[in-house]
């Protein structure tokens, strides 16, 4: 491994999660990418494919989790960044979503995330100064109507982001949440598809005109693990191109 800064970025197999991995790879770190499937061709023309290395694991699934990291201690001695990007939408209000939506939701987006900071947390706390960003959602602090285990899902993330933060911030690591807005990512589009809706249609109560990238939080995230960011924890930082509701 010839990155001297290591990072574990979940739910890499597309959408901010890959933009995710490709940017921390390009800012000189090795990065594990975390997820159930990858696409054949993932990150083939990225000229820093060789600092990415999969790693296939369910993200939903605590006992998985726990493996992926106990292989990942034998290879390394410390990390210094979690990223956790994994996480589904389901759609229903409390009378119309399904039991299994609802579960599958909180496993993924909130107990996933829960197993993956926590075993990931004596490797980070090695590394004397690492940080932790949770993707939660700008819907985690102001619901969407008839989205009701998703917005519950990442409200919860950020909550446990902050609890990280005052938890573990006395062994170095740092823990914040990223809200994101309207960003084109695969699900963005299928919600697009599945209301018959265009991108400028999305975009039009955005001030700042336009529809968010991946690679726009990829930019965030970038700040978030590095080395010019060591005061930032506890908090929520929000990436919405101004669009609060």
């Amino acid at each position: 491994m010839s990155a001297s800064r290591t990072a574990v970025v979940t739910g890499a197999g597309g959408g901010i999660g890959s933009a995710v991995a490709s940017r921390l790879a390009a800012d000189g770190m090795h990065v594990f990418a975390f997820d159930v499937r990858f696409a054949d061709d993932a990150w083939s023309d990225d000229p820093h494919r060789d600092r990415i290395e999969p790693v296939v694991v369910d993200l939903g699934d605590h006992v998985a989790i726990k493996a992926a990291f106990a292989s990942l201690a034998e290879s390394v001695e410390s990390l210094d960044a979690l990223v956790n990007c994994v996480g589904i939408m389901r759609r229903g209000d409390a009378l119309t979503i399904s039991d299994e939506d609802w579960l599958d939701t909180i496993r993924i987006n909130t107990t996933g995330v829960f197993f993956t900071c926590r075993e990931a947390l004596p490797l980070l706390a090695k590394a004397g100064t690492s940080s932790i960003a949770n993707i939660a959602s700008n819907w985690g602090l102001i619901p969407a109507p008839g989205h009701i285990a998703y917005n519950a899902s990442k409200a919860a993330v950020v909550s446990l982001s902050k609890s990280l933060a005052l938890d573990f911030g006395r062994l170095g690591v740092r823990v914040t949440a990223v809200c994101p807005g309207e960003i084109l990512t695969p699900m963005v589009e299928k919600r697009l598809r599945d209301n018959n809706l265009t991108e400028a249609e999305l975009a039009a109560p955005i001030p700042i005109g336009r529809v968010g990238r991946p690679k726009d939080v990829a930019a965030l995230m970038s700040y978030l693990v590095g080395p010019e960011s060591t005061y930032v924890t506890g908090g929520t930082v929000e990436i919405t191109g101004g669009l609060f509701s």
